[in-house]
């Protein structure tokens, strides 16, 4: 890549964990809509005695109610594509500093040669 291209690359990523992030906002409300319905059905149901058969009950609901596991899944997934753009952003960050000390060096070079 050239030495010009990393403010494009670099820009392009942010936009990218924006969108994710953006994205991410939308699946953790989703999320939490299913765990208030699972919540809301475990509330009234009177058959549940206790803590311990409310807290089995919430898992079998999850595990069973298709919609929840994969919106959590999906926010799963989306959390690691966030994460695995967020380390590329800070390698070409990290890449593009590199190449800026590089050409100051040379510059440097130059200038002492000139000197």
């Amino acid at each position: 890549m050239l030495f010009t291209d990393y403010p494009n690359a670099i820009a392009r990523i942010q936009r990218q964990i924006l969108d994710t992030d953006q994205h991410l906002i939308g699946l953790t409300e989703g999320v939490k809509i299913f765990e208030a319905e699972i919540d809301k059905a475990i509330a009234f149901d009177t058959s549940l005695k206790n803590e311990a058969q409310r807290k089995a009950r919430r898992i079998e609901l999850q595990q069973t109610d298709g919609n929840s596991y994969a919106a959590s899944r999906l926010l799963r997934e989306t959390k690691e594509k966030r994460e695995i753009l967020a380390i590329e952003l800070e390698l070409l960050r990290n890449q593009f500093a590199i190449l800026k000390l590089e050409k100051r060096e040379a510059i440097a070079r130059l200038e002492v040669e000139l000197a």
